[in-house]
């Protein structure tokens, strides 16, 4: 019985042209068909259209709607996941100093981000070591307090406290210059 239904939501997907509503919601999440994961991503939306299609409970003129929405949450959460995994591999404790010119990852020009972009931030950035651009950013980006920087980064409160010290002498003696 299980499959019948398997069956007949992978048939309404391509039947009724409701693929569209996948094109759809790569598209609100800006994801271009040149990227490297936008197969994947459609992949995803299919069963998520699929599952939404067996979970869905009441008349089917309103499926679309909901089966938008639940595809959406999906394909956004696997998104989430994929960039926590990425930030966490570029400022993992487990790597060397040997890239003492990481930067951080681009942001959007407002407020405090605007800053951040700026030629003073970016000279602050190069000049610090890897636990202090660590630091900078859980601090300024993720607006975490120094005790939730130490457990976020699995350290102690002393460590933490070394970081931000040792950035606020670089930022002093750059100001110097």
């Amino acid at each position: 019985m299980e499959m019948q239904k398997t069956s007949a939501a992978f048939k309404s997907l391509l039947s009724d042209k409701r693929i569209g509503i996948i094109y759809g919601v790569l598209k609100r999440l800006n994801v271009q068909p040149w990227q490297n994961d936008y197969d994947d991503l459609f992949q995803e939306g299919c069963l998520a259209y699929v599952d939404a299609y067996l979970a869905f409970p009441g008349d089917r003129d309103n499926f679309p709607a909901y089966a938008f929405q639940r595809i959406y949450w999906r394909l956004l959460d696997l998104l989430r996941r994929q960039s926590y995994r990425t930030m966490l591999s570029e400022f993992s404790l487990d790597q060397d100093d040997s890239n003492e010119q990481a930067q951080l990852p681009a942001l959007a020009p407002t407020g405090i981000e605007s800053a951040l972009n700026s030629t003073y931030f970016t000279q602050l950035a190069q000049h610090c070591s890897l636990n202090q651009r660590r630091y900078l950013h859980a601090s300024l980006v993720l607006r975490l307090s120094d005790h939730q920087i130490a457990e976020y980064f699995g350290v102690s409160p002393s460590a933490v406290y070394q970081w931000k010290r040792g950035i606020i002498e670089k930022a002093r003696r750059l100001d110097y210059n």
